[in-house]
């Protein structure tokens, strides 16, 4: 089955949450994102009515960017275009190649770059706006795992005063599961304000691709950039001037180079470097004219990020990564690899609490473990480090000790290579590096010591 034409069919602003309707065709489905804290006739009346739809129009274009998963002709968006401007559409095309490149290698599609947009009306211009106010606290992003509680943690300890944005996704279960175990680690800090987000995605909770599009390998969406342009509603309302995520060095390296199509392939695109300067670039000239957004743990790789974490060992019982089953399945890439991480730094037998088995014995990430150190085609489609970074990993987990059928494989197959330069991988993994970052100057003046 082919689909031709993907439409967002209609946006509403109610009084604390937006509701947009979209299709595929003859297939109708509906996103809606609850904003916990939000008065929307309230923030209409403090900017203007018709800027806050022109905010949701953004929202409404991007969420329904996951529909492409079904390789539509068209993406039909009439319904908002008055509130979007050409630059826009520039910047989804961007977006959706960088991000749906995984997409593309996964279905064996080589001659796809992306639907044609069809509007019935003229396109609008952009005309940013400033965010009323001088709010100097830092908005947050907090997904509950290890990056946000370092992010945090290095906030609070430089004294800089933040706000934390959690947000649910029924993509990974039920809202209250998701906010509950966010708190838990927001409960490690002191944020000035906790704000929370939940989104509720029929598309993404019906079983549509098993039943009619079973060759298809399943729904990619851009969750980062989305949850960028979700945020401003937040920073609109609170005043909030900076958004701050917490994206490390390693997302900026693909999981291979496709060949067919000249391109890399990286899981992570939406949260690298390149994408992080497109939207923050974007926003201020389109949107928000005192807007900054960037991550603060950019100048560094997750080995140094796993290091900081230790010197928390009371978050470890908190934090959950898992994007199957929160907190952690413990079978899949993302699981295995913070646990690699974990018990690289951390302490074992808090680690082993947690996880209450050796995924290095695991037969059934066997696999996983190999791709992660070079050992396949590519690294696993996850939110992982670099090859060398696991390598470096596992080497650390033999130096305290630890064993397993994974860290035998990496002793036959990887270490056994006099030829490699500890040392040298050491470095790369271990610095700081003080100008591969989009951190506001003062912000990275005071919180550098702490990377």
């Amino acid at each position: 089955m082919k689909i031709e034409v993907i439409k967002v069919d209609d946006v509403t602003i109610h009084e604390h949450h937006l509701n947009i309707s979209y299709s595929a065709d003859k297939f109708q489905f509906s996103t809606k994102i609850f904003y916990h804290d939000i008065s929307f006739s309230s923030l209409q009346q403090k900017y203007s009515q018709e800027f806050i739809e022109k905010i949701a129009s953004y929202i409404a274009l991007f969420e329904g960017m996951k529909l492409c998963s079904l390789f539509p002709k068209y993406y039909d968006i009439s319904r908002i275009a008055a509130h979007l401007e050409e630059s826009v559409l520039e910047l989804f095309v961007k977006i959706y190649q960088g991000v749906f490149c995984q997409h593309w290698y996964e279905n064996n599609v080589t001659d796809y770059q992306q639907p044609e947009f069809i509007y019935a009306q003229n396109l609008g211009e952009a005309n940013p706006v400033s965010i009323l106010g001088d709010n100097r606290t830092i908005l947050t992003g907090c997904g509950g795992g290890k990056d946000s509680i370092v992010t945090m943690k290095m906030l609070e300890e430089a004294n800089i005063p933040f706000a934390s944005m959690q947000y649910s996704h029924g993509v990974y279960g039920k809202a209250d599961l998701q906010h509950n175990l966010i708190a838990g680690v927001v409960a490690e800090v002191n944020p000035v304000k906790s704000h929370k987000i939940s989104i509720f995605d029929d598309f993404v909770d019906f079983p549509l691709f098993q039943l009619y599009f079973p060759e298809n390998s399943g729904i990619t969406a851009p969750e980062t950039p989305v949850s960028v342009f979700e945020s401003l509603f937040l920073m609109l309302d609170k005043g909030y001037n900076y958004l701050c995520l917490a994206h490390e060095k390693s997302a900026n390296t693909g999981n291979m180079f496709w060949e067919e199509i000249g391109r890399e392939v990286n899981h992570q695109w939406g949260k690298g470097l390149e994408a992080e300067q497109l939207l923050d670039q974007f926003v201020r000239d389109n949107l928000l004219s005192n807007f900054k957004y960037f991550s603060i743990l950019q100048p560094i790789y997750d080995l140094r990020i796993f290091q900081n974490l230790s010197k928390y060992p009371e978050v470890i019982p908190k934090i959950h990564s898992c994007n199957i089953k929160k907190p952690w399945c413990k079978k899949c890439p993302k699981c295995a690899y913070v646990w690699l991480g974990l018990m690289a730094f951390c302490q074992t037998d808090i680690v082993d609490e947690v996880f209450q088995v050796n995924l290095f014995d695991d037969e059934d990430l066997l696999p996983i473990f190999q791709a992660m150190i070079g050992l396949s085609t590519h690294t696993p489609f996850e939110c992982i480090g670099e090859i060398d970074e696991s390598r470096l990993m596992m080497k650390k987990c033999l130096e305290k000790g630890l064993s397993g059928k994974a860290l035998d494989i990496f002793t036959e197959e990887v270490l056994s290579n006099t030829k490699i330069d500890w040392e040298k991988i050491e470095y790369k993994y271990n610095s700081v590096y003080e100008k591969e970052h989009a951190i506001p100057g003062w912000l990275f003046e005071k919180t550098k010591e702490k990377l």
